[in-house]
C-alpha cells in the first residue's frame, strides 16, 4: 500500500468532526472535513495532470504549512511524480546543489518566495501559491527531464551528513507508513482528539508525525505557520489541543513565556525530537505543562528509530527501539558509547544520484547514523554527533558547508568553524589588511545570500 492510497482510505472512513483546521498568522482558522480534503486532493491531481505533471517528475515544494501543501503532496504522489522536500530558508548555495542534483521538472512555490528561487527556474514549470490559490505561471519549453529512482519512492527529502552539500534521501512509502504506526503506538492518540502542527511540513518529523499520524488515526490537525507563544496558547485553549509535536527549543520557549494562570488543561502529551533534551529539561517541561513528554530519535533516512511511549516515558533518553528496527552500538567505548547503527526494511534506499555517499552510509544491512549513543537498559541515550554536523534549535547545520560558503570570499585565507552551546562560531583569517569588525559584518551580510539564516555563525576576523 502506498502512503497516498492509505490516506485516501482513511479519509473515506473518517469519523465525525473536522479533519484539519488551518490557522493564519493572526489565529484566524478555517476547518476542513475529511470529504472536503479528499475532494481537494482529487481535484488537485486532475489540475496538475492538465498542467503536464507526469510520473517520474521531480517537484520541489517551497510552501509554508497549509492544506495546499498537503493536497499538493498527495496529488503529486497520485500522479507518480516525486515531491521534493526543501526548506523555505535555503538560499543560493543550498539551492544550487539541490536543483543540480534533482533536475526538477516543476516547482510549487509561495508567490512571495519566487524572488529567492527565480535564478534557478529557467525551463522549469512554475506553479505559484497566493491567497487566490495555485496557478500555473510558467511552462517548460524543452523536453521532459526525469531522474531514475526506485519504483516505491514516495518523496526525496534533503538532509546533511557533513559532506558540505545536501543529500536527497530516497524515502519510500513503507517508511512513512511504518513510521506513522510506530509514532501512534507511542502517542496512543484517540479519534476526535486534536494535534497542533507548528514545525515546517518539509521536515520528515512533521510529514510522519503531524500529517500521516493524524490523518491515518482520526486525529484533527490544527495547522499554524507561527510559533508565537500568544497564538500557540490561544489555539490550545480554543481548540482543546491534546498533543503538540515539536522540537525541544520550542518547548523551552513556550515554558519560559507561559503564564501561571494559563488554562492549558486539555494538553495530554508533547511529542519531541530533532535534537537533545536533557533529563532536567524533560522534567521541567513535563511539570510546567502537566503533560507527558515523549522524546524520541530518528533521521530522515529512518524515522523513527526509538521513542518514549505514554505511561513509560523516561527523561534523558530517546526511548526504547521501535518495533521492526534493529539497533546496535558500533565499537563501543568502555562506557558503552559508540556509533548508533540501524537496520530495518523501513529505512531509505540511499541518496539521489550520490552513489559514493550511499555506499559510505549504508554498509551491508546497517545504516551508519553518524551519531554516538549508548543503551541504559532497553532505552537508547543520545550522546553527540560524530559526523560533521550540529543542531541549531533543531535545524541540522553542515559545518563543512558553512566553511565552504565563507571561503567563497576571496579575501579569506582560512576559517575555523566550531559549535558551542547551541551556537556556531567562525574564526576567519584574511589575506590582506582589513578592519576586522567591518569585515566580520560584511561576511555576515554576504552569507545571508548563500545559506539559511540559522546557519550563519558569529564571525570573528584576524588579519595576517
Amino acid at each position: 500500500m502506498t502512503l497516498n492510497g492509505s490516506i485516501d482510505v482513511s479519509l473515506q472512513e473518517w469519523p465525525d468532526g473536522p479533519c484539519m483546521i488551518e490557522c493564519d498568522s493572526r489565529g484566524r482558522c478555517v476547518p476542513l472535513s475529511a470529504s472536503e480534503l479528499r475532494m481537494r486532493i482529487r481535484e488537485r491531481t486532475r489540475q496538475f495532470a492538465r498542467w503536464g505533471i507526469q510520473a517520474g517528475d521531480m517537484v520541489p515544494l517551497f510552501l509554508g504549512n497549509s492544506i495546499d501543501f498537503i493536497d499538493s503532496l498527495f496529488a503529486l504522489m497520485n500522479l507518480g511524480a516525486i515531491p521534493v522536500m526543501v526548506k523555505l530558508e535555503y538560499r543560493k548555495l543550498e539551492l544550487g546543489e539541490i536543483f543540480a542534483n534533482c533536475c526538477p521538472r516543476a516547482v510549487i512555490t509561495e508567490k512571495t518566495h519566487l524572488p529567492v528561487i527565480e535564478s534557478f527556474l529557467a525551463d522549469v514549470m512554475v506553479i505559484e501559491r497566493s491567497s487566490r490559490g495555485l496557478r500555473l505561471v510558467q511552462s517548460p519549453s524543452s523536453a521532459r527531464r526525469t531522474t531514475e529512482v526506485p519504483d516505491d519512492t514516495a518523496t526525496v527529502n534533503y538532509t546533511y551528513r557533513g559532506h558540505g552539500y545536501p543529500l536527497g534521501v530516497l524515502v519510500h512509502h513503507e517508511q512513512y507508513l511504518h513510521g506513522a504506526e510506530t509514532l501512534q503506538a507511542g502517542l496512543q492518540g484517540d479519534p476526535g482528539e486534536k494535534m497542533l502542527v507548528t514545525i515546517p511540513m518539509s521536515h520528515i518529523f512533521t510529514l510522519v508525525g503531524c500529517i500521516a499520524v493524524p490523518i491515518l488515526h482520526g486525529i484533527t490537525a490544527v495547522i499554524t505557520q507561527t510559533i508565537h507563544p500568544r497564538i500557540v496558547f490561544q489555539l490550545i485553549r480554543d481548540y482543546q489541543i491534546a498533543y503538540l509535536t515539536s522540537v525541544p527549543h520550542i518547548y523551552r520557549l513556550l515554558l519560559r513565556l507561559k503564564e501561571e494562570t494559563a488554562n492549558l488543561g486539555s494538553l495530554r502529551a508533547f511529542v519531541s525530537g530533532g535534537t537533545l533534551m536533557t533529563a532536567e529539561e524533560h522534567q521541567q517541561i513535563s511539570a510546567g505543562f502537566g503533560v507527558e513528554v515523549l522524546h524520541g530519535y530518528g533521521l530522515t533516512e529512518c524515522t523513527p528509530v526509538s521513542r518514549n511511549m505514554r505511561g513509560e516515558a523516561r527523561g534523558g533518553t530517546i526511548g526504547p527501539i521501535c518495533d521492526g528496527i534493529e539497533c546496535r552500538i558500533g565499537d563501543p567505548s568502555q562506557g558503552g558509547i559508540g556509533e548508533i547503527l540501524v537496520a530495518t526494511p523501513y529505512m531509505a534506499k540511499g541518496y539521489l544520484n550520490r552513489k559514493r555517499e550511499t555506499q559510505e552510509a549504508f554498509e551491508g544491512k546497517w545504516f551508519k547514523t553518524g551519531d554516538l549513543g549508548c543503551f541504559q537498559g532497553n532505552h537508547l541515550v543520545f550522546a553527540e554527533e560524530m559526523k560533521n554536523t550540529r543542531k541549531i534549535n533543531g535545524n541540522m547545520v553542515d559545518l563543512e558547508e558553512v566553511r565552504k560558503a565563507i571561503l567563497l570570499d576571496d579575501q579569506i585565507a582560512r576559517v575555523d568553524i566550531h559549535y558551542e552551546e547551541n551556537a556556531l562560531f567562525a574564526h576567519c583569517r584574511v589575506s590582506r589588511k582589513v578592519e576586522p569588525a567591518g569585515k566580520a559584518r560584511e561576511l555576515t551580510i554576504y552569507l545571508r545570500e548563500l545559506v539559511a539564516a540559522y546557519k550563519i555563525p558569529r564571525v570573528s576576523v584576524e588579519t595576517s
